[in-house]
Formats: structure tokens, C-alpha cells, sequence
């Protein structure tokens, strides 16, 4: 396993570079502005407008991070098809699961380097966020990891990456974005601002964790099938 995973380290580093520093960018950007400064002088806003506010502030940052790990699989599906790893890898007696799951590794590796910006930028953005808000925009930058690198890995075992480049990336856009969908009624009801870990918990368990589990199971299933 320590093999694959640095195979696939290997091969990605540039593309995973691209990705890191594009990644800071989107998490630094606008992070220098007053978020209550962008009211009037003689308006006071209420904590509800600055926290949402602030929230669509991190927006962008929570689907860029969730897109890019993704799309880093499509690219390591890539580099194996193109110099025929696979073939030559189970012809030395490695196993598919143990292959397929280098590749999910790979993910996680992948989840856990792109949060460190969205984490930096959760915490120095100027809004007055409480712990219930924290939670929910932690939740849903992992289910939109979760939803996009499940869907990017089902794609590429059944259809190969070749011609899952693209159907995977527009995939992974709507995918990535459907997790912010659990934080939309709480801010277009300020009411419900503080419920917002509530439906993040559960766009965070049914739809990023159960469809991982399911695209995992089912990939592995296609996968073992697959003559080579």
C-alpha cells in the first residue's frame, strides 16, 4: 500500500500544486475587507445579516476545496491509463481492492490538505459567528468533499477516465455545489440561522457519507469484474 499511495503522490504533485495555490487564492480573497464595514456608517446590522454575510463570503471557498480533490482522482485515474498501470500492477499479484483503495486514500490525503484554507479563512473571516454556524460550514465543506470525490470515483470505473474527464468535472461542479443547498433556508430565514448545523448534519450524513459508502461499494463491485 505505502507503494501505491506514493505512485500516486508522484503523479498528481503538480496538478496538486495547481490546485493548493488556487485553492489559497479563493480562500484569501476578499478576506481583507470589513465584512461589517460593508454596511453604511449610520446602519447597524444585526448579527443574523453579519453572519450571513460571512457565510457567503466562505461560500466559494467550500465549493472549490470540495470540487478540486475530486477532479485530482480523474487525473490519477488518467496518468494510470495512459501508461497502463493498472494491467502491469495486477500482473505482479496486487489485489483491486487494495489498488482502489490507494486511490480513496488518495482522497482523504487529498480532503484533509485542501481544508487547511478553508479552515484559516473560517476562523479570521470578520463575522460574528457562533458554534452551531461553525459546525454547519465545517459540514458541509466535507459533505461536498465527500459527494464529489464519490461521484468522480464512480465515474472513472465505469466509463474511464479518458472519457470521465469531462462528464466527471461537470459532474463534480453540480455535486460540489449540492451540499451548500443545506445552508440555503437558513439564510434566506435568518430565523433558522441557528439551526444551521441541523441541516448540514444531514445533507453531511445521508448525502456525503451514504453516497461515498454506496459509489465506493459499487466501484469496487464493477472494478472486480473488470477484465484487464
Amino acid at each position: 500500500m505505502k507503494g501505491l499511495l506514493l505512485k500516486e503522490f508522484y503523479n498528481i504533485r503538480m496538478v496538486f500544486i495547481f490546485y493548493i495555490l488556487i485553492v489559497i487564492f479563493i480562500a484569501f480573497i476578499g478576506l481583507g475587507t470589513d465584512i461589517k464595514g460593508s454596511f453604511g456608517e449610520d446602519e447597524i446590522p444585526t448579527i443574523e445579516e453579519i453572519q450571513k454575510t460571512g457565510i457567503l463570503t466562505l461560500l466559494p471557498v467550500i465549493f472549490i476545496s470540495g470540487f478540486y480533490p475530486g477532479n485530482m482522482l480523474v487525473s490519477s485515474f488518467g496518468f494510470d491509463e495512459k501508461a497502463h498501470w493498472t494491467p502491469f500492477i495486477l500482473s505482479v499479484g496486487v489485489k483491486k481492492p487494495k489498488i482502489l483503495l490507494s486511490k480513496v486514500i488518495l482522497h482523504f490525503f487529498m480532503v484533509l490538505i485542501l481544508c487547511i484554507p478553508f479552515f484559516i479563512s473560517l476562523f479570521i473571516v470578520d463575522a460574528d459567528f457562533d458554534l452551531n454556524i461553525y459546525v454547519g460550514l465545517i459540514l458541509t465543506f466535507f459533505s461536498s468533499c465527500l459527494i464529489s470525490g464519490s461521484t468522480s470515483l464512480l465515474i472513472c470505473i465505469v466509463v474511464g477516465s479518458n472519457k470521465g474527464v469531462v462528464i466527471g468535472s461537470i459532474i463534480s461542479i453540480f455535486t460540489s455545489a449540492l451540499p451548500l443547498l443545506f445552508i440555503a433556508v437558513p439564510l434566506v430565514d435568518p430565523m433558522m440561522m441557528s439551526q444551521i448545523w441541523l441541516f448540514s448534519l444531514i445533507g453531511f450524513l445521508i448525502c456525503g457519507v451514504g453516497l461515498y459508502l454506496l459509489c465506493y461499494f459499487l466501484s469496487l463491485y464493477i472494478f472486480k469484474k473488470r477484465e484487464y
